[in-house]
């Protein structure tokens, strides 16, 4: 049976690596043979079988010396250089090394399986779904719709407000005397304690018109500044207690007092806010408008 020179190669490695032969001995022969080969009487059986002698010198080289690059190159060359009907390539076998600790997969690890879609399954941050992933930086979809937290009505306003809070009470009017071009909003306020810090704030809502005539205050034995401000939607009218000045206990009104076009103004827009601190050192902070009490 004639054997390709891929079997005979395999043949080759085979008994290398099962047997152990003399190697000196071994070494000398193939030698001797490839060397002292007749130059001129098996030249035709020499072209024909060169390349298969040549293969096998070299498995036995290999195996014995481990020369797989001297054995390759004078394998493809010729032994005498005559050889030139053609070249049979020779593929040197390195020498086989025990595989590394390192090289070797770690015990009880997976490769991650991709999906019939591509992704992979199980990644972190995706949908669950296979091949499904979430792009960086996306924050993941509830389907739950945000609704906007509802506020309640402005401070002082009906719905909020807080006219007493311990020895402080207040009460938001306007003034009876008010005409058909001018008005007033008045603040009573009654303490129970000595004040030593009082402000008092009228938030009088812009409309068409409006046009400021100062404030006025009602607070007899303390010193009580005003100042009214224009803003956008509104006047601000503010009264303040004098620093090291105190307020003691009674009843005292302040008075915001404005203007506006002949046939009336609607004061439903209208605040106020009365914050104080006790000589006791408690805060207080009251507040409400000017709808009838009922």
């Amino acid at each position: 049976m004639r054997l390709s020179d891929e079997q005979l190669r395999a043949a080759l490695q085979a008994e290398a690596a099962a047997h152990q032969p003399d190697r000196d001995a071994m070494l000398a022969r193939i030698t001797s043979t490839a060397m002292n080969e007749p130059a001129t009487a098996h030249r035709h059986t020499r072209r024909r079988n060169g390349p298969r002698l040549r293969l096998a010198i070299v498995g036995a080289l290999v195996a014995l010396t481990g020369g797989g690059g001297f054995a390759a190159q004078w394998a493809l060359a010729g032994a005498d250089g005559d050889d030139t009907d053609r070249a049979i390539p020779v593929v040197s076998v390195p020498a086989t090394t025990a595989p590394s600790a390192s090289s070797a997969p770690p015990t009880g690890a997976h490769p991650v399986k991709p999906s019939a879609t591509g992704g992979a399954t199980g990644k972190p941050g995706g949908t669950g779904k296979p091949g499904t992933t979430t792009e960086p930086g996306t924050p993941a979809s509830t389907g739950a719709t945000t609704v906007p937290p509802t506020t309640g009505p402005t401070k002082g306003q009906p719905g909020n407000t807080r006219v007493e809070q311990g020895p402080l009470w207040s009460d938001g009017s306007i003034d009876p005397d008010s005409g058909d071009t001018q008005g007033a909003g008045v603040i009573t306020l009654k303490t129970g304690e000595r004040l030593t810090a009082l402000t008092v704030t009228v938030r009088v809502a812009r409309t068409t018109g409006l046009t400021s005539r100062g404030g006025a205050k009602s607070v007899p034995g303390a010193s009580v500044t005003s100042n009214v401000t224009e803003q956008a939607n509104a006047l601000l009218y503010t009264f303040t207690l004098a620093p090291a000045d105190e307020i003691a206990p009674g009843t005292y009104t302040f008075t915001a007092k404005y203007g506006y076009p002949a046939g009336g103004r609607n004061a439903g827009g209208d605040t106020y806010e009365a914050v104080a601190t006790t000589a006791g050192g408690k805060s207080l902070d009251v507040y409400g408008n000017f709808y009838p009490a009922g």
